[in-house]
């Protein structure tokens, strides 16, 4: 995983290493999905503390083309693995929990996963944050509106999108505005990384109705059109949030 701004570069799903349980229960050390993977912050925050402005109600469904990103950038992986952060996960990003899988009771997941299991599991992951839009945005959302904050708010995390700028413009009906904000969500650890650069023009594409799938109808991130880049200055850590303090 490259990082900008940084002259070297680090690999770190593609080295990483997953326990998967054998049937004696010894653990062998396989590879780990490759690609860049940075753990939903809405997963942690269901996992530590349900939020309740997300837990009741009907989650509105994602378009085709808005699933095929969110599975895109949160890669898949059939069998159990410790992510870059030491959270045992599987699947499309599913975390199990927030430790290291050596030092969790795998249950079911102590298995491979099928295809089908993990599109399930992606469906249920992803509905607190669907569930927090809905109740969160006042102002009436295309599909694909919603769909591109659904998955900026499973990856940024619940409580940092009610305290962000993205949602007062978008309460302000000030939706090419609020379309910028995306740009600044690029940070993790403090570093700029081209995970979430990429995740973020192509949440920005899909808000703007340009995001297309390619002529074999898969979702390829290289399409994404860009808007441009946000000042260095005001980058956000999805990590981290930010402090709403007015909209000038």
């Amino acid at each position: 995983m490259k990082k900008r701004g940084v002259t070297h570069r680090i690999v770190v799903l593609s080295i990483a290493l997953l326990s998967v349980q054998l049937p004696h229960g010894a653990y062998a050390q396989q590879m780990s999905p490759v690609g860049v993977h940075v753990t939903s912050q809405s997963l942690i925050e269901d996992l530590s503390a349900p939020l309740g402005v997300a837990t009741s109600g009907t989650a509105r469904p994602l378009t085709p083309i808005t699933l095929l990103m969110i599975k895109d950038f949160e890669g898949w992986a059939a069998l159990h693995y410790d992510d870059p952060a030491g959270y045992c996960t599987i699947g499309y990003g599913h975390l199990i929990s927030l430790k290291r899988c050596m030092h969790t009771p795998l249950g079911k997941f102590a298995n491979q996963l099928s295809l089908g299991e993990g599109n399930e599991l992606l469906e249920f992951d992803t509905r607190s944050a669907r569930r927090t839009v809905q109740q969160l945005v006042s102002t009436e959302l295309t599909d694909d509106q919603y769909g591109a904050l659904a998955s900026f708010v499973f990856n940024i995390g619940k409580r940092k999108f009610a305290e962000s700028t993205m949602l007062a413009l978008l309460n302000m009906k000030e939706f090419d505005a609020a379309s910028k904000e995306f740009r600044r969500w690029i940070k993790a650890k403090g570093e700029v990384l081209d995970g979430l650069v990429d995740r973020r023009k192509c949440e920005e594409a899909l808000f703007n109705k340009v995001l297309r799938l390619d002529k074999e109808g898969k979702f390829n991130r290289n399409m994404c059109q860009s808007f441009g880049a946000a000042p260095s200055e005001n980058l956000i850590d999805i990590e981290i949030g930010e402090q709403l303090k007015g909209v000038k």
